[in-house]
């Protein structure tokens, strides 16, 4: 078991682009997406008919044809659209799974999430994939409080000293994004909030807000970048590693970084029991160390 704390690190920043290249079928399929759309208009809500219409289609035997009435159904704006396209994300064509994730993102109903996680499991398809994450993360962020999509009530402490925004995992894992951040975010939170010092920062917020609250209250603020490395499993053992880059908010100019790496040994590949065991230790302990030692990054 082995940590590090430093003042300085150096930044290596990495990125996961989606690569569209459009065939002449699907140069038909996006024609006939147009057809499609028309037929059930975007900016009003379609009638549960049209919607029948549309979730009709993606029965059919040709998958341009699938495809056109999942987008379509994404531009609906109607609760009926869910369960169709939540059926279509198990279709047999990487495309109309792909169009089904972009349509759910657009419609942006949060009971839709669950059907999402589950297909994400499951799916294969790294494009399929980061079209399904892309959606869990656009509902969620655009839920109301209390939405069943994420835990992201914030406490409220008077006495706090340092003002405290966490930004999304950079996750190298090879698990689905919702399956990591659920751990590691809540293992850091809760470290956070019994630190009895931070008070935790809104998700979604502008720069002139944060420096509005932080002068109000007389807080200093930080910004923790979150990752996570991809799981060893060599010699038998499972090493997990939750890495925190410390900057300051809301100008973000990099102060340091606290890390933590743990072992458990005896453990075989994919025992995501373990994993998860892990994260949540790595990342309470890493987040406990930086709230002891904030001071020290002023």
């Amino acid at each position: 078991m082995r940590d590090t704390f430093s003042r300085s690190m150096r930044v290596r920043g990495s990125g996961t682009g989606l690569i569209a290249r459009m065939t002449r079928g699907a140069l038909f399929a996006a024609a006939l997406a147009g057809t499609l759309v028309s037929l059930a208009p975007r900016p009003v809500h379609a009638d549960a008919d049209r919607v029948r219409f549309l979730a009709d289609k993606l029965s059919s035997d040709d998958p341009r044809v699938r495809t056109s009435a999942a987008l379509a159904l994404g531009a609906s704006n109607e609760d009926g659209a869910v369960d169709p396209l939540c059926g279509a994300l198990k279709d047999s064509a990487e495309v109309v799974r792909q169009a089904s994730a972009v349509a759910l993102k657009r419609l942006g109903k949060a009971q839709s999430v669950p059907c999402l996680k589950t297909r994400l499991e499951n799916e294969s398809n790294e494009g399929v994939k980061i079209a399904i994450n892309r959606a869990i993360e656009s509902i969620s962020a655009a839920a109301p409080s209390g939405a069943a999509v994420a835990d992201d009530k914030i406490k409220e402490n008077a006495s706090a000293k340092y003002y405290i925004s966490l930004s999304t995992i950079a996750n190298s894992t090879g698990r689905s994004q919702p399956e990591v951040e659920s751990v590691v975010v809540k293992a850091i939170k809760s470290k956070l909030e019994a630190a009895g010092t931070v008070q935790l920062a809104p998700t979604k917020e502008t720069a002139e807000a944060a420096r509005e609250t932080m002068k109000k209250r007389k807080m200093n603020g930080f910004y923790l970048a979150i990752a996570v490395d991809k799981f060893d499993y060599s010699n038998g053992n499972l090493r997990v590693k939750v890495k925190i880059g410390v900057f300051t908010y809301p100008g973000k100019s990099l102060l340091g970084n606290v890390d933590k790496a743990l072992t458990k040994e005896g453990v075989s590949s994919g025992d995501k029991s373990s994993e998860d065991q892990l994260l949540d230790m790595a990342a309470a302990a890493a987040s406990a160390q930086f709230a002891e030692n904030a001071p020290a990054f002023l």
